[in-house]
């Protein structure tokens, strides 16, 4: 009988010392069916080009965690090699300017005039729905040509504490903070290696900070890695905090690579962890790349950080 109660109270402890399964790996694996479906649904239906757009809540609004969705879905259907796919930035610019209804449910005038000036064949989008445990994500996609939807897509998606916070950071606009507006602050650069970083003000919401780096490459054309491992930045008091994902180009993830060409300029985006509730600005970012073997660590120091709220 003694021996029995020992195992099992090795078992028990055995069990309650061991990691849970990594919420990112479960997040990654649903995001990829996800895609798989979508990219499927392109295959079966002869669509080549698609743009990707924020997906909403049931009541229209869009959070972090929908631009999140949006890029995790372009990052995974460009990775395919199948298709051609709409960088999201300009999406946005000719959502803006031409005025078109893309979020939620879809006006099929503005689907349709969408592809006409893109060039596209298709629009993913889609829906969020909070099950309380979980998020439903149904997806969407929408031909141009016709303005109908003709193929769907879903996954549900466990809610962790990073999947919370990115829920909870809606639209954001500028706020004046501490900091004075219509003064626009000048942007930092580094040269190393052949390239020339430059820093644009971060701006923090209550899930993320954003910093946006233009890139140049000053030689040949050559290979270059943005890499989360190694990035992070840290507060007036010491506090560090490490970056989530990297955006370099049209790619995203952990470690982005792209090949630059001589003397173009190409856009980069770090997102890190937000500052704790006792921290006011960024005394140092450090942003580790690589290229070619030679691994390098740049360091910006004092980074304007523009905060802002939800609507």
């Amino acid at each position: 009988m003694r021996k029995v109660l020992l195992n099992l109270c090795l078992v028990i402890c055995v069990v309650a010392c061991t990691p849970p399964v990594r919420a990112q790996g479960a997040l990654d694996q649903r995001i990829s069916e996800l895609s798989q479906k979508i990219s499927n649904g392109l295959t079966e239906n002869q669509k080549r080009t698609i743009a990707v757009v924020e997906f909403a809540d049931l009541r229209g609004n869009v959070t972090d965690f929908g631009r999140f969705i949006a890029e995790e879905l372009i990052t995974h259907l460009y990775e395919t090699k199948k298709f051609k796919v709409i960088e999201r930035q300009l999406l946005s610019k000719v959502i803006t300017e031409q005025k078109l209804t893309l979020t939620g449910i879809i006006d099929p005038t503005s689907a349709q005039k969408l592809g006409r000036l893109l060039g596209v064949d298709a629009i993913a989008t889609g829906t969020i729905t909070d099950l309380g445990k979980s998020l439903r994500v149904n997806a969407r996609l929408i031909s141009t040509g016709t303005g109908e939807i003709f193929a769907v897509a879903s996954t549900e998606i466990a809610k962790d504490d990073s999947v919370t916070k990115l829920i909870g950071a809606r639209d954001t606009e500028p706020t004046n903070g501490n900091d004075k507006t219509g003064q626009p602050t000048a942007a930092q650069t580094i040269d190393d290696l052949g390239f020339t970083f430059e820093l644009q003000p971060c701006e923090m919401s209550r899930s993320m900070i954003s910093c946006n780096i233009s890139i140049k490459n000053n030689r040949d054309d050559r290979g270059l890695t943005l890499e989360v491992d190694g990035s992070r930045l840290f507060d007036e008091m010491g506090n560090s905090y490490p970056a989530i994902v990297a955006r370099l180009g049209n790619q995203s993830g952990g470690g982005p690579h792209i090949d630059l060409v001589s003397g173009v300029t190409t856009k980069a985006r770090m997102t890190f962890q937000p500052l704790g509730s006792q921290a006011s600005k960024i005394v140092m970012l450090q942003l580790h790349f690589t290229s070619w073997s030679d691994g390098r660590t740049i360091k910006f120091r004092d980074v304007p950080l523009v905060k802002t709220s939800a609507h």
